[in-house]
């Protein structure tokens, strides 16, 4: 990797739950592992975890003293990278007093994770598809909406899967909030749902609007939708997607409060945002949700879809 020019190994710690940095189990494969390290090095990764979690090829620790002298031992001298948005000040502040300077490599991490392998793109496909078929078999009639955000979960469960963030359930007036937290509102049109399931270490994030009969807005926003997916390319600028997505929206009376995606992997919003000020290019292999929206005075509609970037277009993952 090109980033062992700059740092001879990277250190990626997890704290206790909840900061768990995801770029330990994107180098692992291992989830969990609370107080655990993972040295990543050109020619392999390393992991040093307390004694609770001893398996074969770990190094364990007793104590911090003994897990110090493992990390001095494989790193002194060494130029050691560090995911700077992600470790905790506390963790920061020890292992600059036992390595001296330390470097920030997280944008690195988020680049190298936003291209995926086909492994990768494979679990992100399964996720979305158990996403797609619980949304698609779900049943809103007498209920409220923490009953369907409820459902959703248990299906997730069933199919082996997860949440991988909370699910939006928003009926009627509801849905013009965003971030709507599902309460005991009784279901009317329309309907917002925003869903994601978590297969296998891997995200999903589909988000549908249901409406008695599909408005001119509805008809808009979905037109929105498949012009971004048309308009990413490899190559691309993602602000120029955004700002030419923004401008159509725009010339409907239909103003965007949020970005037009994101990336998804490991993490639902994976490091990535299409907004007015990406300054990055999309790449084939990458893989992001492109959720374009409108929220008026009584109602909300966000359309939302995953993506694939694959042989020079973009595609939605079914």
């Amino acid at each position: 990797m090109e980033i062992f020019s700059k740092v001879d190994a990277i250190l990626i710690k997890n704290a206790t739950m909840p900061f768990i940095d995801e770029n330990f189990f994107y180098f692992t494969g291992l989830e969990g592992m609370e107080e655990s390290i993972a040295v990543i090095m050109e020619d392999g990764v390393e992991i040093i975890a307390p004694l609770l979690e001893k398996r074969e090829g770990i190094k364990t620790y007793k104590s911090i003293k003994e897990r110090d002298a493992i990390l001095e031992k494989l790193l002194k001298n060494k130029r050691v990278g560090i995911n700077g948005k992600a470790i905790t000040l506390k963790d920061y502040m020890h292992f600059k007093k036992l390595f001296g300077n330390l470097i920030d490599v997280s944008n690195f991490l988020e680049m190298k994770r936003a291209i995926k392998t086909e492994s990768e793109i494979r679990r992100i496909s399964k996720a979305v598809r158990i996403t797609k078929d619980v949304v698609k078999s779900l049943d809103f009639s007498g209920k409220k909406e923490t009953d369907v955000a409820g459902d959703i979960r248990c299906m997730f469960g069933r199919k082996g899967a997860e949440e991988a963030f909370k699910t939006i359930v928003a009926f009627g007036k509801n849905s013009s909030n965003p971030h709507h937290v599902p309460s005991n509102k009784k279901f009317v049109y329309p309907v917002l749902i925003d869903a994601g399931a978590r297969y296998n270490g891997y995200c999903a994030d589909i988000t549908i609007t249901e409406m008695k009969k599909k408005s001119r807005k509805y008809e808009i926003i979905e037109e929105a939708l498949y012009m971004a997916i048309d308009l990413i390319e490899p190559g691309e600028k993602a602000g120029n997607v955004f700002i030419q997505v923004e401008s159509f929206l725009s010339k409907h009376g239909i103003k965007m409060i949020h970005a037009l995606g994101h990336s998804i992997g490991v993490k639902v919003h994976d490091g990535m945002t299409i907004n007015k000020k990406a300054n990055f290019t999309f790449k084939d292999n990458m893989v992001f949700a492109i959720e374009p929206a409108g929220y008026f005075k009584k109602f909300g509609i966000r359309i939302e879809e995953d993506i694939v970037i694959k042989n020079g277009k973009a595609r939605i993952i079914k």
